[in-house]
């Protein structure tokens, strides 16, 4: 049984004032379903920030002006967007998948593939995509040929709509973690396509986020609960370990940070809060956004405008709010 741990928190906990947001980034960009920190071989840093939204548009932000520096209509619902080198893909809640490249000042589509539609968003791995397939499966597509590879089938009957993936390395294998409508958390082999391993958590997950080194990962979902599961490296089954909740019903986004010292969580409510990894206390309650928030990225390397890595977060408000967590 899991254990349960701290109380709900409304607010930052007391004497503790929460940080201002370094810059808040707006220009007619309409609900932000996905951010992406593009990243470059030859680049330590992060000059860039893609913004994916329901209407169809990129937006690409220059950090070192906090400018916008390019819009460009790319299809219709664009619910997640990827980075792979000079180029980018795009995903479309109607299933369209796109794969994109930059030539002059425009952004031309180079092939496209319909795969199954939803709110689910593709993770990226490596050169290969894997995206919502039909009758609960997961279909990986080789992203240069833009054609399905394989399939992952949760073994499962009867669990719903996937709701949400991630990718994870477990003693130098990849995986793909994918949680269903009935609560049901599927653990697959990525490379062999093969499921390892599931446990059922509370219904409507929304987002997962995995720390290797602690082989503890944190869900939330459609309640105020959320819930830290354990991988055992050896056996790869899966245990839930605590649980803990907030005032509100409602949890789009959870994610980690890369050094494994904090999480945050974007919330129905529209705050945004961030909690110690080790404890699952409370932090700071971020209160920037008017409307839900449905995307945060920690960038991979420093800004060079802020001198640090930072925290992205996007949502319904149509705002990208940049913070930089000192922890």
């Amino acid at each position: 049984m899991a254990e349960a741990i701290p109380p709900p928190q409304t607010k930052s906990p007391k004497g503790v004032l929460p940080p201002d947001p370094l810059f808040c980034l707006k220009g007619d960009m309409g609900p932000i379903h996905s951010l992406c920190f593009p990243v470059r071989e030859y680049i330590s840093t992060c000059p860039l920030l893609l913004a994916s939204t329901e209407d169809g548009f990129v937006h690409s932000w220059n950090l070192d002006t906090n400018r916008r520096s390019h819009k460009q209509n790319m299809g219709t619902s664009i619910q997640a967007i990827h980075s792979i080198e000079e180029d980018f893909i795009t995903q479309e809640k109607s299933g369209t998948v796109k794969l994109w490249n930059l030539r002059k000042s425009n952004y031309h589509m180079m092939k496209s593939i319909e795969t199954y539609g939803g709110f689910c968003k593709s993770v990226l791995v490596n050169a290969e995509l894997v995206v919502p397939h039909d009758q609960s499966t997961l279909a990986i597509i080789d992203v240069a040929n833009m054609e399905k590879t394989r399939t992952l089938n949760p073994e499962i009957e009867n669990v719903g709509s996937i709701m949400c993936l991630t990718q994870i390395e477990i003693n130098s294998r990849k995986f793909i973690l994918g949680a269903y409508e009935t609560g049901h958390m599927v653990l697959w082999d990525f490379d062999a396509a093969q499921a390892v391993s599931s446990i059922k958590l509370i219904e409507h997950t929304t987002s997962i986020s995995y720390d290797a080194l602690t082989s503890k990962g944190i869900v939330g979902n459609s309640s105020c609960v959320l819930q830290v599961f354990h991988i055992d490296r050896n056996t790869l089954e899966m245990s839930i370990k605590y649980e803990t909740s907030i005032l509100n019903d409602g949890i789009n986004v959870v994610k980690l940070r890369e050094d494994g010292k904090i999480f945050a969580a974007g919330c129905w409510d529209n705050r945004i809060r961030y909690f110690s990894w080790k404890t699952l206390r409370v932090l700071a309650v971020l209160t920037e956004h008017k409307k839900p928030v449905n995307d945060i990225k920690f960038s991979p390397f420093p800004v060079s405008q802020w001198n640090s890595t930072i925290m992205a977060a996007g949502g319904q408000d149509g705002v990208i709010s940049l913070w930089n967590i000192y922890m």
